[in-house]
């Protein structure tokens, strides 16, 4: 027994490097995602944590809020969040009126209120002056485009090329042919049909390119007189943002043209009128919902997605053979490739978004730092982890509360082992490891274990710079030590 209780210089000295090692590893991982925290890629556990498996798959799936990143398909959703994420944005960077407003125009093409989440985003007022309509051109037929209303040419919604066309088809001027030459007398009616043919022109421009349309507004609401709009600031947002983006359409509008306009996501359904004819509106029904008088006629990739997902939860959860882990783990990565296709390009959209805003911001705002993540389950486990490397690789480097903080990382690090544990049935981690029950986690969490159960801060930390300071070593004490 006096044997196993006398450990050498050379085996203390091996344990107290064991500890200052695993504890300068949790450190520097925590310190890398700390530094991360300040620049435009954030590190986050979100991935790790929703490819979870095995019995604590779903508790840790749940924690990102999202495991299936479903919400980046519900138009309703990400409308909230751009509007919570602006609101938050302006606050952080404490927006004047004018950056705002274009921040509003790039977001909803509209800089004076808010749609409700759930409405697709209206078309913006757009016109153009006219003074007076052609005595030839009634507008009845196209009054869901465009309309006359005290000296301006409205657009209701985007003049497609086509209906530009038939517009412009509503007059004989022809560009070139019997305009008048310098000093010559106009005809009256020329010269009012050659006034609508540009108006249409100008109006059809603008209202395929809503955001350059609004900020021209807006430069032409702070030249007045009683504006309240500041000409200065107003031109130093807005020409912060090129050509190309004022050609663009606003984010909303390009969310819902992929979330509820594109046929290929959201599917086609066809209804039975009274008519006795069907009726073709974006959707997709399920089986059970499909009936005489509602049917598919295109089955929408994002409807798609949530069968394959019903598909791989059942087939995972059933799995018992190989074989079946095996065709568990082709529809996981089916998943994946069909989550990526969907919800990538709004990622991107949204990314550009963020991008652009930081653009209209000046100097001293940029000053302010990044903008803080918002409040959510995920973030909420982020920082635990990260500060929880931080602030215990710490201790166990300094050798303060030594056991007790090698027992608090062992803890931790084997929350991260359950995530993915190498157990028998349980599908593998992505990556070139190959364990089976141990693998580089639980090695990790064992030798925290023996430090824990070892005085290496009494051997060599604050731990035992404490203990001989407020405590000291008794006679008996060491007596009993030298007898050992």
């Amino acid at each position: 027994m006096k044997d196993l209780r006398r450990i050498s210089w050379f085996a203390i000295l091996l344990l107290v490097v064991l500890r200052v090692a695993i504890g300068w590893q949790l450190l520097y991982e925590g310190m890398w995602k700390y530094g991360t925290m300040s620049g435009p890629d954030p590190w986050t556990a979100e991935g790790y944590l929703k490819n979870a498996q095995g019995p604590f798959r779903d508790h840790f799936r749940e924690m990102t809020g999202d495991p299936d990143d479903l919400n980046w398909l519900d138009y309703d959703r990400m409308s909230s969040k751009w509007y919570s994420w602006r609101d938050r944005f302006a606050e952080h960077y404490k927006l004047n009126p004018e950056q705002k407003a274009v921040l509003d125009i790039l977001i909803d093409a509209d800089a004076n209120a808010d749609s409700a989440p759930s409405e697709e985003p209206p078309f913006p007022p757009i016109s153009v002056p006219l003074a007076a309509l052609p005595e030839s051109v009634n507008l009845k037929s196209f009054a869901s485009v465009v309309e006359f209303d005290n000296g301006r040419l409205v657009a209701l919604a985007p003049i497609l090329p086509s209906e530009e066309s038939k517009l412009k088809n509503l007059v004989s001027y022809v560009p070139g042919e019997g305009d008048a030459e310098e000093g010559d007398a106009v005809d009256p009616k020329l010269a009012s049909e050659m006034a609508f043919y540009k108006a249409v022109e100008q109006l059809s421009t603008y209202s395929r390119r809503p955001i350059e349309a609004q900020l021209n507004e807006l430069s032409r609401e702070s030249r007045r007189k009683d504006s309240n709009v500041d000409a200065e600031n107003l031109t130093a947002a807005s020409s912060k943002l090129n050509s190309a983006v004022k050609r663009e359409l606003p984010f909303r509008h390009r969310l819902a043209a992929s979330l509820l306009g594109d046929p290929d996501n959201t599917g086609v359904i066809g209804r039975l009128n009274e008519r006795g004819s069907f009726d073709y509106v974006m959707g997709t029904v399920t089986r059970q919902e499909e009936d005489e008088a509602r049917h598919n006629v295109r089955f929408g990739k994002i409807e798609e997605y949530k069968k394959l997902l019903d598909e791989y939860e059942d087939t995972l959860t059933n799995a018992s053979m190989q074989y079946q882990t095996d065709h568990a783990a082709m529809l996981s990565r089916k998943v994946a490739m069909t989550r990526n296709e969907l919800v990538g390009p709004i990622r991107s959209l949204e990314k550009e978004m963020q991008t652009l805003a930081l653009k209209l911001l000046t100097p001293e705002q940029l000053s302010h730092g990044a903008l803080p993540p918002e409040d959510t389950p995920l973030y909420r486990a982020d920082m635990m982890a990260m500060w929880g490397l931080l602030i215990l690789g710490s201790l166990i480097i300094v050798g303060l509360f030594t056991r007790l903080s090698a027992f608090a990382a062992a803890v931790m690090v084997f929350s991260f082992y359950l995530v993915v544990p190498p157990w028998p049935g349980v599908p593998p981690a992505p990556g070139p490891e190959h364990s089976f029950i141990v693998n580089k986690n639980l090695i990790e969490v064992i030798a925290l274990l023996a430090i824990a159960a070892l005085p290496t801060g009494q051997w060599f930390g604050i731990d035992g710079f404490v203990s001989r300071l407020f405590f000291g070593s008794s006679d008996a004490d060491k007596k009993k030590a030298a007898e050992s």
